[in-house]
C-alpha cells in the first residue's frame, strides 16, 4: 500500500485526467447512491443523509469530526450536483494537465476541509447551519490553478479570473455557505503554495 501511494505521488503516467474523472465519478455515484437508498426524493437529497453526514457544527464539536470530510461529497439537489461537476471538471482538468494527479486530490481535499473548518468557526457566532457540498474544494482547485499560473501566462490568467467570477454568480445566494468559498480558495492557493516549496527542495 506504501508503494502504491509513492507511485501515485511522483507519477506522471496516470492516464489523461484520471483524477478529475474519479472525483467526478465519486461525487455522481454518491448522489445516485442516495438516490436509490431514498428514492422518494429523486432529484433533492434526502434530510436523513443530511443530517447523517453534513457539516452540523454543534455535532462536529461533539466529536463527529468526520463530518468536515464528509459534507464535501453530497449534494443538495441535481441543479447543485450539476453546477458543481461542471466546474470542476474545468478546473482540475487544467491543474491535472498542468501538474499530476496527486496534486489535484490533496488541493481539492485540503480546501474542501479548510472551507469547512472556516464554517466550523461560524458556531462562535451563535450561527449554525447544515453545510453540503464540494464548492469550497473546487474553489480551492482554482486557487491552485491561479497560483500556478502566476508570472507564466496572462491570458491563463485572465481566463481563471473569468471563470472565478462566472462561478462565484453561479453558486451565490441565500443558502450558499460564502465561508467555505472563501476559505476553499484561500486553502487551494495555501495548499499550492506549501506544494511548490516542497517541489523546489528537491
Amino acid at each position: 500500500m506504501k508503494e502504491f501511494f509513492r507511485e501515485f505521488e511522483t507519477s506522471n503516467t496516470l492516464p489523461s485526467f484520471f483524477v478529475t474523472w474519479s472525483l467526478s465519478i465519486g461525487i455522481t455515484g454518491i448522489y445516485l447512491l442516495f438516490m436509490v437508498l431514498y428514492p422518494y426524493r429523486l432529484l433533492e437529497q434526502s434530510p436523513e443523509v443530511i443530517a447523517l453526514i453534513g457539516q452540523d457544527n454543534e455535532m462536529i464539536f461533539r466529536g463527529e469530526i468526520y463530518r468536515l470530510f464528509t459534507a464535501i461529497w453530497i449534494h443538495g439537489n441535481v441543479v447543485h450536483l450539476s453546477s458543481n461537476l461542471l466546474f470542476l471538471l474545468i478546473f482540475s482538468s487544467r491543474l491535472e494537465e498542468l501538474t499530476r494527479g496527486f496534486v489535484v486530490v490533496c488541493v481539492f481535499i485540503l480546501s474542501g476541509i479548510i472551507g469547512n473548518l472556516a464554517t466550523l468557526l461560524l458556531i462562535f457566532l451563535d450561527i449554525n447551519f447544515y453545510s453540503i457540498g464540494a464548492s469550497g474544494a473546487i474553489y480551492g482547485l482554482l486557487g491552485a490553478l491561479y497560483y500556478h499560473l502566476r508570472g507564466k501566462s496572462k491570458h491563463e490568467q485572465r481566463k481563471a479570473l473569468y471563470m472565478l467570477i462566472l462561478f462565484f454568480m453561479i453558486t451565490i445566494g441565500s443558502d450558499i455557505n460564502v465561508f467555505a468559498h472563501l476559505f476553499g480558495l484561500l486553502g487551494g492557493i495555501g495548499s499550492m503554495w506549501i506544494m511548490s516549496l516542497k517541489s523546489a527542495h528537491h
